[in-house]
């Protein structure tokens, strides 16, 4: 019988394999379209903050919701060891470490589909999106396989 560990591996291995086989076969039908789904899911993710963390982003400014979904994914979701959210005028660059949908991330990126599975990214949008009343476009990933790092880019559309 498998260990705890062994378990909690195994079903995050099987995650990334849902969340890969689900955004292939989305941009396999539907193209850059599927990148759509961004949104819906997004907003979906931050309700569920809202209700069980009592996440309130009204009257923040971008840097503090951004300064908060990263304490988010790392003390209550546990999505990654690290994350940092940065933003520039309309450019957001989300660095996390060890995040645990790397391997998805990681075989979108190899296939040349854009990870818009990306969690930390769709937190980010709708949330910023809530805030300031714009939607984000995905730019680029790139990822430091020694480092277990990613970038994900996107920028926020008016």
């Amino acid at each position: 019988m498998a260990t705890m560990e062994e378990k909690k591996l195994r079903q995050l291995r099987l995650f990334n394999d849902i969340i890969y086989g689900f955004a292939h076969g989305l941009y396999d039908l539907f193209g850059e379209s599927a990148v759509a789904t961004v949104d819906s899911i997004g907003e979906q993710i931050l309700e569920d903050m809202e209700h069980e963390l009592g996440l309130e982003i009204a009257g923040e400014t971008p840097e503090d919701i951004l300064l908060e979904i990263e304490r988010l994914m790392v003390d209550e979701y546990g999505l990654c060891k690290s994350a940092t959210l940065e933003m520039e005028d309309d450019e957001i660059d989300v660095i996390c470490e060890g995040c645990l949908m790397w391997r998805a991330t990681s075989q979108l990126r190899e296939e040349g589909i854009p990870p818009y599975t990306c969690i930390p990214m769709m937190m980010a949008s709708a949330a910023l999106h809530k805030r300031l009343g714009v939607k984000a476009k995905f730019v680029s990933v790139e990822q430091d396989l020694d480092k277990r790092l990613c970038d994900i880019d996107f920028h926020l559309m008016e």
